[in-house]
């Protein structure tokens, strides 16, 4: 087993060969600061930065590909929000995995991905699959089949899609200041499905943000069922 490690942070490439030894105890481990003066090679597994050195104007994965490096490749970094995601993605990389993630899950992705497979975070994931519209509203444990899906606008209400039952219930929390965290203690749902709850609520109300939510679903009638539903 023949492992890429890429990270121009010392302290962090010796945190990395711990993690791939967890998975690997024999691998041979060839570990890099910077993309610079590579050659053409085969890894069984890449384990990258996103903004190192020598990757020059383009991505770093392009840099490697470029250079004759070829094996899959998991992006390890500290930048964890959504826009990064799609970036490390599209680019070819085969995981996006944020540096915060714990040693032990760390390995098992970076094993997931030498035998073919792929990896992104769940909450990443679940961001992704909103942003593209393709979010099936599961709520987690005891719930079997998807919610409603989005049906046609709304044309009285003035809703782009009619809000699901679960959304008419986080609605109707948002509407008495309820946080995520207690949105979701309420309604047995983890926060991560809360805040995306409220993301399509705010996307099909067309509101800027809660408060504005909240106002429009009064202006459209929506805010009496949404309370009941909630209670």
């Amino acid at each position: 087993m023949k492992i890429l490690v890429a990270d121009d942070h010392p302290l962090f490439r010796d945190a990395l060969e711990l993690s791939i030894r967890q998975a690997w105890a024999d691998a041979e481990i060839v570990s890099i600061g910077s993309l610079e003066r590579l050659g053409a090679e085969r890894f069984d597994l890449i384990v990258l930065d996103w903004r190192m050195p020598g990757s020059g104007v383009g991505d770093p994965v392009t840099r490697l590909r470029k250079a004759g490096v070829e094996g899959p490749v998991a992006v390890v970094t500290g930048a964890e929000d959504l826009n990064t995601a799609v970036e490390v993605l599209r680019c070819g990389a085969d995981a996006f995995l944020p540096k915060t993630t714990p040693r032990r899950i760390l390995a098992q992705a970076l094993r997931l991905v030498a035998e073919g497979g792929s990896f992104v975070p769940k909450e990443i994931a679940l961001e992704l699959l909103l942003h593209h519209g393709a979010f099936a509203e599961c709520d987690g444990a005891g719930d079997d089949l998807p919610e409603q899906a989005d049906g046609e606008g709304d044309a009285e209400s003035g809703v782009s899609s009619p809000l699901t039952d679960r959304e008419q219930q986080v609605l109707g929390m948002l509407a008495t200041g309820a946080t995520n965290k207690e949105i979701g203690r309420q309604l047995s749902l983890q926060e991560v499905t809360v805040k995306l709850h409220t993301r399509r609520i705010l996307r099909k109300l067309g509101a800027r943000n809660r408060t504005d939510a909240v106002r429009r679903a009064q202006e459209a009638g929506l805010l009496n069922h949404g309370l009941s539903a909630a209670s």
